[in-house]
């Protein structure tokens, strides 16, 4: 990768003072923050700091993105901060908590409202106001997706819903017709075991999922609950122990991969995980990385819903994801001018490529839609498809992810056979209840 687009640690260091500085004693509001931002505009050097999550992949597409943000406005640098997903809350909360946190940084349904109710995301609704931020041609439940209590923290990259990523050919050669939208668990299951008989001892039919937030939402949500309220657990330790059990059982059928080769999956970016190498079959992810996945896998891709409870609730939440800005950025008027460039620029467009999705503007939907390739015509219409049965995202509490990453430490607890299912119940409840009470 081209050195300029890595930022250094003592770069980042220096930089991270710098802003540090301007954020504790010269935010401004109203009528001081336009002088400050009119005098970066009319010529001086603005530097922002920008951050998001991903593969390779998605990088490569990031970086020539803002390349051209940079060209299109000489007066602003723009620096590049990226990880990934399940590192990105940590990170970005820490920072924040130091008061150093990105001027602009991709946010989504999973994350935003606890970056809300941590203080750490700006009001857009201003911005919006003044036409900095133009969000007149969105579909109205993109601008909904970045709103928390009516106000608009996040502009929309677009809109995407979780589903089963399977490896076509390996269903093919074990038999089994693709699974389609609206499958039940009992056929869920029974594909898994039917493909694990033909992928032998060196692949397996599915990744352990039992330490995934975003899966188990998708399990609860049948039962008409949600993990999170917007106070606190929005599930029972009944939820939660059906849910460690189904998966302790996927695992003693051999139908998930050994705790060990799972538990070093974590940080894996898409190009390196199982699925694009071949070593598995099934995994839940969001549509719009079915593209990303397929980008790096030999086999045909496709997608599905997650299996459904006949009896069950079949609505499924909608994902948005976005872009926001730090609360105390220094550079408000410039981070809106990087993040309407994305979101409404033609030139733009054609580089994102409805990157999380459908993107929210309908006009820069007709730009790229002559652009898209295979694995993006099987996305739409599987989102389009599936579209009728969404809902928005659940509300969720401030502590929600870091909450999140107590279901993995104690599903893996579980795999590896250092607690038993009650145990690993039980203390996720307690631990739980204590970080949303603060």
């Amino acid at each position: 990768m081209n050195s300029k687009k890595i930022v250094f640690p003592v770069i980042s260091m220096m930089l991270a003072l710098g802003l540090t500085a301007c954020s504790a004693n010269d935010t401004k509001s109203g009528t001081d923050a336009n002088k400050d931002t009119d005098k970066a505009v009319n010529g001086k050097k603005v530097e922002l700091r920008v951050a998001w999550w991903g593969g390779q992949a998605r990088h490569d597409k990031m970086n020539k993105l803002f390349d051209l943000f940079e060209q299109k406005n000489p007066n602003i640098k723009v620096s590049r901060e990226f990880t990934t997903e399940n590192q990105y809350a940590e990170k970005f909360t820490t920072q924040a908590a130091g008061g150093n946190a990105p001027d602009v940084m991709q946010t989504s349904s999973f994350f935003q409202f606890d970056f809300v109710k941590r203080n750490m995301m700006f009001n857009m609704d201003p911005l919006v106001a003044s036409g900095d931020l133009n969000v007149k041609d969105f579909d109205p439940i993109d601008v909904g997706g970045g709103k928390v209590n009516d106000k608009l923290y996040a502009i929309s990259l677009g809109h995407n819903i979780n589903g089963v990523i399977y490896n076509t050919a390996m269903f093919k050669k074990a038999g089994l017709e693709l699974p389609k939208n609206n499958w039940n668990w009992d056929e869920y299951v029974a594909a898994a075991k039917t493909l694990q008989k033909s992928l032998g001892k060196e692949a397996w039919a599915s990744e352990d999922e039992g330490g995934v937030y975003r899966v188990l939402e998708l399990f609860v949500q049948q039962r008409g609950k949600s993990v999170f309220t917007e106070n606190g657990l929005g599930i029972d330790k009944k939820d939660l122990t059906d849910w460690f059990a189904f998966w302790d059982q996927m695992r003693k059928d051999g139908l998930t991969p050994p705790p060990a080769i799972q538990s070093e999956q974590g940080d894996k970016t898409q190009e390196q995980s199982m699925l694009a190498r071949g070593k598995v079959a099934m995994i839940t992810k969001s549509s719009n990385q079915l593209k990303i996945y397929q980008g790096s896998a030999k086999d045909e891709l496709g997608i599905v819903s997650y299996p459904m409870d006949p009896k069950g609730d079949k609505k499924i939440p909608l994902i948005v994801a976005s872009l926001g800005m730090y609360e105390k950025t220094a550079h408000p008027k410039e981070a809106a001018m990087l993040i309407n460039f994305v979101v409404n620029d033609p030139d733009a467009a054609k580089i994102f490529l409805g990157e999380h999705g459908p993107q929210a503007s309908k006009k820069m939907q007709e730009v790229i839609k002559p652009l898209l390739g295979k694995p993006e015509e099987k996305e739409y219409a599987f989102v389009n498809e599936m579209m009728p049965s969404t809902r928005p995202y659940p509300t969720m509490p401030g502590g929600s992810t870091s909450v999140q990453k107590l279901l993995l430490s104690n599903n893996e607890a579980i795999a590896f056979g250092k607690k038993t299912i009650p145990q690993a119940v039980d203390e996720f409840f307690a631990q739980a209840n204590q970080i949303l009470s603060r």
